[in-house]
């Protein structure tokens, strides 16, 4: 089959169709494209549960992902190895499809869209010799800041090395030209939300000044059609909100001081942060004193259950005496780490939205606590772009210092909530904190 589909790409090089007339034109060549005509039905209510195999419902994850964030036209290189993500990019009703038999070719294509649109073009490509005929396009991408965005096609990892056809090492194939992200073989023994995640940081990346191509590699192993072989759901967790919209996972902002933010995503993280039955403020690692203090000043307004890390510089809070009489007010988890260990404290905290500022959380069962918690909002605020998210929780990513999200949120008026569990959360802190004291005296 995939011969025929070839020769329908070669015969005249480009060839750019709507997404309803690409799939028509490959369900007359072949019935390996019958199971796929309704991988996406209507807009907003895809049923990705309907997957034929672990492959497709990747490719699919990653075609979906890059259509909600504005990618809509992909560029496809005929082969075997990248039929998942080509079957993918083609079923889908919002995309715009263009094939070319020389890889070579394709990319400058794309690069010429990158520069015509100021967005990146998706480009789909097998593996072995077919990534390397992109190099000339992605130095001339980097060198020109034009957003590109590759998946190529990769050999899983036991077919390197062993003499296998097109099976070459991909890994940082492109070197300092691209910033490269590498996915697993398709498995449904880690969350599907990774790949939301990765392809998100991956658009933003490319998108965001200085833009520049961005590879992505997409090992696969058999099958690359649509054969059906069972997977288990499980791996959907977490994905129930986003099936039910047509939003990326995770939204980047980005805030600067030089510049605006956009007013509408600010308003909806606002509003997000207003409608909190049960807020959670997380502290991470914080370096700066002026942000140590913003910081607090943070929490004294927003007066949410706080979870201080060892590293976040607000367990010395009690030495600021401008900010004597806090610990009335606001309740602070400094022994959450501790108090887990006691099965009870998961049933009086249960966080719908999490604000996260500053850098990583140190302890494990915290880390672990919130990805258990599965919040419907997890925002997380640093001055770098990079994905800090190993739980793949954070539905929004704000790109500002804390100082920068502090004066922005200090100018807003929120709720307070009478929340009868502080109270009960207080005695537990404290209890651990005596009994931590005892066994250290």
């Amino acid at each position: 089959m995939l011969r025929h589909l070839e020769r329908c790409w070669i015969k005249g090089g480009f060839h750019h169709w709507k997404s309803q007339q690409f799939v028509i034109t490959f369900l007359r060549l072949s019935t390996i494209f019958l199971c796929s005509k309704n991988m996406f039905s209507l807009r907003g209510t895809i049923d990705i549960k309907e997957c034929a195999n672990i492959n497709l419902l990747w490719s699919s994850l990653i075609v979906e992902e890059c259509v909600r964030l504005g990618l809509t036209y992909f560029c496809i290189a005929p082969g075997s190895r990248s039929s998942p993500l080509a079957l993918a990019a083609c079923s889908h009703s919002l995309t715009s499809c263009t094939s070319c038999y020389d890889e070579r070719s394709l990319a400058y294509h794309a690069l010429g869209y990158g520069r015509g649109s100021h967005k990146p073009a998706v480009v789909i490509t097998s593996s072995g010799t077919a990534v390397s005929n992109l190099f000339p396009a992605v130095v001339e991408a980097s060198q020109d800041f034009v957003p590109l965005l590759m998946l190529t096609a990769d050999r899983p990892p036991e077919l390197l090395d062993t003499g296998a056809n097109q099976a070459i090492d991909q890994v940082n194939h492109f070197g300092k030209f691209v910033k490269f992200f590498s996915l697993p073989p398709p498995t449904d023994e880690m969350p599907a939300r990774m790949i939301l995640t990765t392809i998100d940081s991956a658009v933003y990346s490319a998108s965001q000044s200085p833009c520049g191509p961005v590879h992505v590699n997409c090992p696969f192993r058999e099958p690359l059609e649509d054969s059906p072989k069972a997977w288990d759901s499980k791996c959907l967790e977490g994905l129930n909100l986003w099936m039910l919209k047509e939003e990326p996972y995770t939204k980047y902002i980005k805030v600067q001081r030089a510049c605006s933010y956009s007013h509408d995503n600010m308003s909806m993280l606002l509003d997000i942060i207003k409608g909190a039955n049960e807020g959670l403020l997380v502290v991470g690692s914080i370096q700066a004193e002026d942000e140590i203090w913003a910081a607090l000043q943070l929490v004294k307004h927003l007066s949410w259950p706080t979870v201080p890390d060892i590293l976040s510089g607000l367990r010395l809070r009690r030495q600021l005496t401008s900010h004597n009489g806090i610990e009335h007010n606001i309740l602070f988890l400094d022994h959450l780490d501790h108090a887990l260990l006691s099965g009870s404290v998961k049933s009086w905290l249960k966080p719908d939205v999490v604000v996260q500022i500053g850098g990583r959380v140190t302890s494990k069962r915290v880390s672990q606590f919130l990805e258990l918690c599965s919040p419907n909002s997890y925002i997380f605020v640093d001055k770098h772009p990079y994905r800090h998210d190993p739980s793949h929780l954070i539905t929004h990513r704000l790109q500002c210092s804390i100082i920068e999200f502090a004066d922005i949120m200090l100018a807003e008026e929120f709720p307070e909530r009478v929340r009868t569990s502080n109270t009960i959360l207080r005695e537990i802190n404290a209890m651990v904190a005596m009994e931590i004291h005892m066994l250290l005296t």
